[in-house]
């Protein structure tokens, strides 16, 4: 059944099909197709996801990841995976940017009171750019098992290594704090792998293969 609400400016908003369903829903159909199949974040798992998601789920929208307070978090920690609005600081030079950016972030400072944080934004990276990153970044992980305390362990050093590769430097990112427009939204980690295909990125003055050549 679907569920409705009306919102301040009086228009009926539907409530179903928020992040976590979404999610639950792509889960399922992963063990539907794959009855064998125990181990999710894995090669085979991964190469599943990046082909079925983009077909079935190409209508999803930002706005359904921003419905459900579930997985709002007031902070990020470094290593955790999130979605979140932002309005680019330079937005009026920049050639192409992403408002709605997936990130993995390692630091967050503060510097003439303004607080930043530097994350990879993987929308900046084309399908299966995505996938070796994220195949290459498991490997970083704190712990062998996906559960709620599992993150990265992404140092500098790891940084400087992505920064300095014609693949991946241009989606390492850095973002002002007051800049962002939206409380983050936390993936997590048991589903890393399914949010990373989800085409939620909101490209701005450009399009994705424009973004991906950067």
């Amino acid at each position: 059944m679907t569920n409705r609400r009306v919102d301040p400016s009086g228009k009926v908003q539907n409530t179903t099909d928020t992040e976590v369903q979404v999610l639950k829903s792509i889960e399922q159909a992963f063990y539907r197709n794959n009855p064998a199949s125990v181990r999710r974040n894995t090669q085979k798992s991964m190469n599943w996801f990046s082909k079925y998601i983009p077909k079935a789920y190409n209508k999803v929208r930002t706005s359904q990841i921003m419905r459900d307070s579930d997985l709002y978090a007031d902070k990020i920690v470094p290593g955790d995976m999130y979605f979140f609005v932002y309005d680019a600081l330079h937005k009026d030079k920049l050639p192409v940017w992403d408002a709605f950016p997936l990130i993995f972030p390692w630091d967050v400072w503060t510097k003439n009171g303004v607080q930043y944080f530097i994350a990879i934004n993987l929308h900046y990276l084309s399908p299966a750019m995505r996938l070796k990153a994220m195949q290459a970044l498991l490997t970083l992980r704190n712990r062998k098992s996906y559960k709620r305390g599992t993150r990265l362990k992404i140092s500098w050093q790891v940084l400087m290594a992505l920064s300095e590769s014609k693949f991946f430097k241009h989606s390492v990112k850095m973002y002002r704090m007051d800049h962002v427009r939206s409380r983050f939204i936390r993936i997590p980690p048991a589903s890393w792998e399914m949010a990373l295909f989800l085409p939620l990125a909101r490209w701005q003055k450009g399009s994705s293969s424009e973004a991906w050549k950067l």
